[in-house]
C-alpha cells in the first residue's frame, strides 16, 4: 500500500503573505518606536526649559530685578546684563525674515550669554546643574543648554516699552516692531519670528526635530515664505508665546 505524502512547506503565495505580514508589522512597531523616542526627546527639552525658566527665576529674585536685555533700541548709555554684540536679530520689517543660519546663530549667542549671566549666581547655578549632562554642553565660545537634535536651546527676550523706545511715535499706530500681545512694547526679528513674550518673562524656544527655527510673520499678519512658516510649526516651547492669528 502506498503511502500518500503531504507537502508541509509553505507555497510562494503563502511565502509572499507571510512576508508581507512581517514587514508590516516591522514598520508598525518602528512607527510606534520612532513615536515613543520622539515624546521622549520633546519631554527632555521641556524639562530643560523649566530648569532654565527657574534659574532665571533665581537669578532675578537674588537680585530684586528682572535681566535686562540691550535689544535693538537700546537707552542711550544705558547698562544692560545682556549685549546683542551684533548678533544679527534686529528690527522687523514687514514681509523681510532672518535666515535659519542668522537665527540658529543669534539663538546661540543668546544662551551662551545667558548662561555665563546665570552661572555668576549661586541659585541659579544650582538650577543648572540639574540640567542633563547631555543637554548641558560647552563649545569654544562658552557652555549652553541644546535640545536633543543638538540645537541650541533659543532664548526670546521681551522688548523696551514702546513709548519709552519712540516717544514721538504714535502708540495706536500701525508698526511691524510694535507687538500686538498688548503689552504695547517693541519687538525685534526674534519674537517677530518665533512668538513674542507674554508678561515680560523670557521665553525659551527649540527648532524642534526638523532643526529649523522658521520664522512667523507677526509683523506682517503672517504674509512671507510658505516654508519658514512651515517650519516654525514644530517648534517647542518654554510656554504659550503670543502669535497673531494670521501667523499661527
Amino acid at each position: 500500500m502506498k503511502r500518500i505524502r503531504t507537502n508541509s512547506g509553505f507555497t510562494l503565495i503563502e511565502m509572499v503573505v507571510v512576508i508581507g505580514i512581517i514587514a508590516l508589522l516591522a514598520a508598525l512597531t518602528m512607527g510606534i518606536s520612532n513615536s515613543v523616542i520622539r515624546n521622549s526627546q520633546v519631554r527632555q527639552t521641556q524639562d530643560a526649559m523649566k530648569l532654565l525658566a527657574l534659574a532665571v527665576d533665581e537669578w532675578e529674585l537674588e537680585r530684586g530685578r528682572p535681566i535686562t536685555f540691550e535689544g535693538f533700541v537700546p537707552i542711550n548709555g544705558g547698562r544692560y546684563d545682556i549685549y546683542t554684540n551684533g548678533e544679527g536679530i534686529g528690527q522687523p520689517s514687514g514681509s523681510s525674515s532672518v535666515s535659519n543660519d542668522e537665527m540658529q546663530e543669534s539663538m546661540e549667542a543668546r544662551v551662551e550669554s545667558l548662561i555665563e549671566l546665570l552661572l555668576q549666581s549661586e541659585p541659579a547655578t544650582n538650577i543648572l546643574s540639574k540640567i542633563s549632562s547631555e543637554l548641558f554642553v560647552e563649545d569654544i565660545h562658552g557652555k549652553l543648554v541644546i535640545d536633543p537634535w543638538g540645537n541650541p536651546i533659543g532664548v526670546v527676550y521681551p522688548g523696551r516699552k514702546f513709548a519709552d523706545a519712540y516717544p514721538n511715535l504714535d502708540p495706536l499706530g500701525e508698526y511691524p516692531y510694535l507687538d500686538e500681545s498688548n503689552d504695547m512694547t517693541v519687538r525685534d526679528e526674534a519674537e517677530d519670528g518665533l512668538g513674542s513674550c507674554v508678561n515680560g518673562r523670557i521665553l525659551f524656544v527649540s527648532a524642534g526635530p526638523d532643526l529649523r527655527w522658521g520664522y512667523r510673520y507677526q509683523g506682517n499678519d503672517g504674509v512671507g515664505n510658505p516654508m519658514l512658516i512651515d517650519s516654525s510649526k514644530d517648534n517647542i516651547y518654554s510656554y504659550d508665546p503670543f502669535i497673531v492669528e494670521e501667523a499661527r
